[in-house]
């Protein structure tokens, strides 16, 4: 009794070549821009964890609509985590200064500082983005 090993019903067909048809595939053509792939986001009433993964998702989309529920909860978790992470520096720089501060607090107030910046670049574009939806919903976009 010999096994056969099922053939697929389907081939892909791989292109290497540098050929138009090899650089089209499962890419951009010349004719199609990035912004006509990407469909516009739909505003949805929706919670904080909700709000707090479309606002991340729709990283660089400015097309489409915003709640009011989603633009609230995202600008209360950019607002009060900037406050804390903010406050949180300030609080380790003012237990940094003395002489005899242990080097896990300076080691924490230097990673600290050291992020500020990555997480004030992070949340910039995509709280631009949730702005101009935001503004969309309002005009009727």
């Amino acid at each position: 009794m010999s096994e056969k090993n099922p053939t697929p019903s389907f081939v892909y067909e791989t292109l290497s070549d540098d050929t138009p048809d090899a650089l089209a595939a499962g890419g951009f053509t010349e004719d199609e821009l990035a912004d006509e792939r990407r469909a516009p986001a739909v505003a949805e009433e929706v919670g904080f964890g909700r709000a707090v993964r479309l606002f991340y998702r729709h990283y660089w989309n400015d097309r489409g609509t915003a709640s009011a529920s989603e633009f609230r909860w995202a600008m209360i978790y950019v607002v009060v985590g900037t406050v804390l992470y903010i406050g949180t520096t300030l609080l380790l720089n003012h237990f940094v200064i003395p002489a005899d501060a242990s080097s896990l607090v300076r080691t924490l107030f230097m990673l600290f500082v050291i992020t500020n910046p990555l997480w004030l670049a992070i949340n910039i574009a995509p709280t631009v983005s949730l702005i101009k939806r935001r503004r969309n919903a309002k005009e009727g976009l």
